[in-house]
């Protein structure tokens, strides 16, 4: 919300020494922004300049709270400097919210009907286009569009938690396909499974190439302080 501000004596004087008078405001809370202008010759002026400059931003303010969140969404995909692979992975978690308020202005949407639609989203997606919502709101609140996000405030939004998947049931099956694969990669198939090692800390543990006059030994693994999980 934009304060109603206030009219301050300056300290430095007019070219014949009268006092000289300003207006200050805030354009939100108590950490917003404050501006400040003077050089007005009384009170009563820096008071009528800054009801002038209050009422200009309560016309704007009024005119971007009717944006539609469709629109809202335009203009903040327009101006989000990012790759456009990141661009298409937003429009496609955003266009679950448009899909029920894409017609709706930005100024009227409840806590309430949010935190509704998120439980109708699928548990797969559900948290990122909750997300989604959330990043271009907050924008909006940065903008001066709204006071509050309203897809934030009163709407829980937890990760979800991933199942731990079990793909083999028992030591013969991972055999079974290790025999399938053949010498060179199956043993490679029993190592990750005994191990619990990623690809990544597979290449740590092979041999070295070996020089003249020096063993062979092996590398340390590079994520040697993680503890790992082994069946």
């Amino acid at each position: 919300m934009v304060q109603q501000g206030q009219t301050i004596a300056l300290t430095r004087r007019g070219a014949g020494g009268e006092r000289l008078w300003a207006y200050r405001y805030r354009t939100g809370g108590r950490d917003s922004r404050r501006v400040q202008r003077g050089g007005f010759a009384s009170e009563q002026d820096a008071r009528d300049a800054l009801e002038r400059e209050l009422e200009r931003l309560r016309r704007d303010r009024r005119i971007t709270r009717r944006l539609t969140l469709s629109e809202l969404i335009e203009t903040y995909l327009a101006q989000h400097d990012v790759q456009p692979v990141t661009i298409d992975t937003l429009r496609y978690l955003l266009g679950k919210a448009t899909a029920v308020f894409g017609d709706r202005r930005i100024g009227e949407l409840t806590s309430q009907e949010i935190a509704a639609w998120r439980m109708n989203l699928s548990p797969g997606y559900r948290f990122e286009a909750t997300q989604a919502l959330r990043q271009v709101l907050h924008r909006a609140v940065a903008w001066g569009m709204i006071d509050v996000n309203p897809a934030k405030v009163g709407v829980d939004n937890p990760v979800r938690r991933r199942k731990e998947q079990h793909p083999f049931e028992s030591w013969t099956e991972l055999e079974t396909l290790a025999a399938a694969i053949g010498p060179r990669y199956g043993p490679m198939i029993l190592f990750a499974a005994a191990t619990g090692l990623r690809p990544a800390e597979w290449d740590c543990t092979r041999e070295t190439r070996r020089r003249p006059g020096r063993a062979g030994r092996l590398r340390a693994p590079l994520f040697h302080a993680m503890r790992v999980e082994v069946p």
